[in-house]
């Protein structure tokens, strides 16, 4: 599972080294790649970073969830598995994140590691210090907002 968050910096190449922690869990799962796409999270854009043992899992329910015939269904497939690459992890646990795809997320030199269980996102520093503030105003606007998840 992937927790934390980790900062790091892309260099002039397209490449950021995947942090240690993270990639213990890959190397767990025999994992030498990773599926890498487009998403957000209110309003920031950022990659989601997935091992493909656990992409294949969630695909699998998608596809039992939904109606392949849906219009959420083709969004989902055109935005998020139509720009999903996979990323070869190289001896220095580092990663090649294709242009299209940095620049989709706003990443510049500075980046920020997050993880989110079964996956893991790759945000801008300023983007993601705009969903920590964003999210913390939540938190203290609606105490009870976690009440939902059963923790």
């Amino acid at each position: 599972m992937f927790e934390g968050s980790y900062d790091n910096t892309v260099d002039e190449k397209g490449r950021v080294a995947i942090p240690a922690k993270y990639r213990e869990i890959l190397s767990v799962s025999g994992e030498d790649r990773v599926m890498v796409t487009w998403h957000f999270v209110k309003p920031s854009p950022c990659l989601d970073v997935w091992p493909p043992a656990a992409w294949q899992a969630k695909q699998a329910k998608l596809e039992q969830a939904t109606s392949s015939f849906s219009q959420a269904r083709a969004t989902f497939n055109a935005v998020y598995i139509g720009q999903m690459r996979a990323c070869q992890l190289d001896r220095q646990g580092r990663i090649l994140i294709p242009q299209a795809l940095r620049q989709r997320a706003q990443l510049g030199d500075a980046v920020t590691f997050v993880g989110a269980g079964s996956k893991f996102q790759i945000f801008s520093e300023a983007n993601y210090q705009r969903v920590l503030e964003e999210y913390a105003e939540s938190v203290m606007t609606d105490p009870n907002l976690f009440n939902e998840l059963g923790i």
